[in-house]
């Protein structure tokens, strides 16, 4: 027997599991909007929507899988504000700023979103003291062709 549930579908089914993260403080530029559903569109991307405000929406990707080397730290602020007691417990993404072609992506990894998945809340943090850009390229050198990313 199946069984759905809003916020974790199963994508065996053919749809997609959505799941529902409290920001407490927002998202910069956003700060009124405190729920937001992340929901995986394909192997590469995902989809971070505004509950109270749906047209608030963003393309997000796991930026690991972008850049092996990247790397930051939680500061103990930002372990209290998520409740993450696990490290297994962080989930990361990235927004990613689409063009016309999809070589020309952009992800800003100078603020990732960090999300505690146990307790679904989620905080935009802007990292100090980092080379990391807000328009980091996504792929080098013709890599997206490989890439099966459906937007």
């Amino acid at each position: 027997m199946n069984q759905r549930n809003d916020n974790n579908i199963s994508e065996e089914q053919g749809i997609r599991i959505k799941e529902a993260y409290t920001f407490s403080k927002g998202i910069p530029g956003f700060e009124e909007l405190k729920s937001f559903d992340l929901q995986k569109h394909d192997e590469v991307f995902s989809l971070l929507s505004s509950v109270e405000k749906p047209a608030v929406a963003f393309v997000t990707i796991n930026p690991f899988d972008f850049d092996l080397e990247y790397e930051f730290e939680l500061s103990p602020e930002n372990v209290d504000d998520l409740g993450v007691t696990e490290p297994g417990d962080v989930e990361v993404r990235c927004i990613v700023t689409l063009h016309d072609k999809i070589q020309n992506a952009t992800a800003n990894l100078l603020a990732p979103i960090v999300f505690n998945k146990q307790k679904k809340m989620g905080k935009q943090i802007v990292l100090q003291n980092t080379e990391y850009k807000t328009k980091h390229a996504l792929w080098r050198d013709g890599d997206s062709l490989g890439k099966d990313g459906d937007i």
